[in-house]
């Protein structure tokens, strides 16, 4: 190991050292328990903040699950989307000048000092530039060398437990590792992440109730973002949302019919739905923030997807059996009695457990149990990260909250999207003035269609049940580290770390 690597592994031991040690004492029988755990998770919480960008992020995504987290970890945590210290306005007006080539003074018209948020990798000013309100986001210094010095640790580690335990799981972490380091590095690539607002922007028109930004191109770098400014309130703000929205089912309907057609339909999907990257704005449209974090779905395996989902949607248990094959969710050696009892048995678990937390404890055990080997292909890791985020989401108004489930209409609406075309011409079709359909519920011949009552819809659950606990061991190891989450409230930076574009105060 070079000294550099070395001083870096030091540094983390020494950094998460109080909290390990404030850990074990609350196990202890002394005094409250309450008050130990709570310092033990404040330790955690410092620590994080401390080690940067990878660590950061690791805290955000665990922390987004708060119906599995215990309280006062899940409240620490929660801490990370606005408690990143910013870079001083002397240092970001030479930078952002080098950048531009001209005096700040000379090219807006006003630039707010004070960040609009802050992140581990960039962070956000708020500006008027020709009369626009927009946000400017730039890429903090040493911020590569960082993730590369992270990363690196990463795979030793895992590569050295690999070695040791044997145990498949490690081939998964790296694998991982390597594909999050790849979509890191272009999230530091501001010039990457305007052709994804423009993209998604194109994809996401037909959707009258989601916002895309507008990119301000004649101020990009490939080291600096400026994007149109958003004003709305955090989902994770409950009590404004509810102001707003009053159904909040529909919005969660909306965001699951919103992924899905990304997934199944385009190929091309935003792969961060933290918290901090969505905003309900006043008029209850939901806008969608920081695009360094895309990903791409080859043709076949968006079908195989959709074979997958409809079949388990329509009860069809052999059906769903053979796409998690099709898929490589199930190692080919396994038989498929074997694995179809194992995802029949994960299915009921998911009929039986509402409980977030027993249903993955459950799920891990009769997986153990089963001994099949659930896979999880490279080019999925990111989509089924991305369902353990959304239910993340949700969670804030329904605990326990299932995307299969619970999002089934939104599911289905991207599947008719899929057959029918009708997302690219739904726009095209709506009378002016014509109020957009609530998401998620797709009208047929005047019939509101809902996802069908069997329980082997609840298959498909599986996949994100079974995962659940790989997935957050995957997390733990190798989640993109997006730093840390901005501390402007009204929005938060998730994937390249740079603050979404939301007010101050939300």
């Amino acid at each position: 190991m070079s000294t550099h690597l070395f001083r870096r592994f030091v540094t983390i031991f020494r950094v998460l050292l109080p909290f390990f040690l404030a850990w074990l004492v609350s196990f202890l029988p002394l005094g409250s328990r309450a008050a130990r755990q709570a310092r033990a998770a404040r330790r955690l919480r410092e620590a994080l903040e401390q080690l940067g960008i990878v660590f950061i992020k690791v805290g955000q995504v665990v922390g987004v699950r708060t119906d599995t987290l215990p309280p006062p970890y899940a409240a620490e945590l929660a801490r990370l989307q606005d408690a990143v210290r910013p870079v001083p306005i002397h240092l970001v007006k030479p930078f952002l000048e080098r950048e531009y080539g001209r005096v700040l003074s000379e090219l807006f018209e006003r630039f707010d000092p004070e960040p609009l948020a802050t992140a581990s990798i960039g962070q956000v000013h708020r500006a008027q530039w020709r009369g626009r309100e927009i946000v400017v986001k730039f890429l903090k210094p040493d911020t590569l060398q960082l993730l590369e010095t992270d990363f690196e640790l990463i795979r030793r580690m895992a590569g050295a437990l690999r070695r040791v335990s044997g145990t498949p799981i490690w081939e998964d972490i790296l694998t991982v590792v390597g594909r999050f380091e790849a979509g890191f590095r272009e999230e530091a690539d501001f010039a990457a992440e305007r052709r994804h607002a423009i993209r998604l922007r194109e994809i996401l028109a037909p959707f009258p109730d989601v916002v895309v930004p507008e990119t301000i191109d004649e101020l990009c770098t490939p080291r600096v973002l400026a994007l149109e400014f958003v004003d709305g309130c955090r989902i994770a703000d409950v009590e404004a949302v509810r102001r707003i929205v009053r159904q909040p089912r529909r919005l969660l309907d909306r965001l699951v019919h919103m992924y899905a057609y990304m997934i199944l339909c385009e190929g091309y999907y935003h792969a961060d739905p933290h918290p901090g990257n969505f905003l309900v704005l006043p008029d209850g449209r939901l806008a969608l923030l920081d695009f360094g974090m895309v990903q791409t779905l080859r043709a076949e395996t968006r079908q195989a997807l959709a074979d997958l989902v409809r079949a388990a949607l329509r009860g069809r248990t052999d059906e769903v059996v053979e796409g998690f094959y099709r898929l490589g969710l199930v190692s080919p050696d396994t038989p498929r009695d074997q694995a179809r009892a194992a995802i029949a048995e994960i299915g009921q678990i998911n009929v039986l457990q509402s409980n977030t937390k027993n249903r993955i404890a459950a799920v891990g055990e009769a997986v153990e149990r089963s001994r099949v080997r659930f896979l999880l292909p490279e080019d999925l890791a990111y989509a089924f990260r991305l369902i353990q985020m959304l239910e993340g989401v949700a969670s804030y108004y329904q605990p326990g909250w299932n995307v299969i489930a619970d999002g089934g209409a939104g599911i289905q609406a991207a599947l008719e999207d899929l057959v029918s075309g009708v997302a690219s011409r739904r726009a095209e079709k709506r009378p002016a003035g014509a109020s957009a359909q609530a998401p998620g519920r797709s009208v047929v011949n005047g019939a509101r269609l809902r996802p069908a009552e069997s329980p082997v819809r609840r298959l498909f659950q599986s996949v994100q049940a079974w995962l659940s606990p790989v997935a957050e061991r995957l997390d733990s190891v190798a989640t993109p580290e997006a730093g840390p989450a901005e501390s402007g409230p009204g929005s938060l930076p998730v994937s390249n770390g740079t603050a979404a574009h939301a007010p101050r105060s939300a």
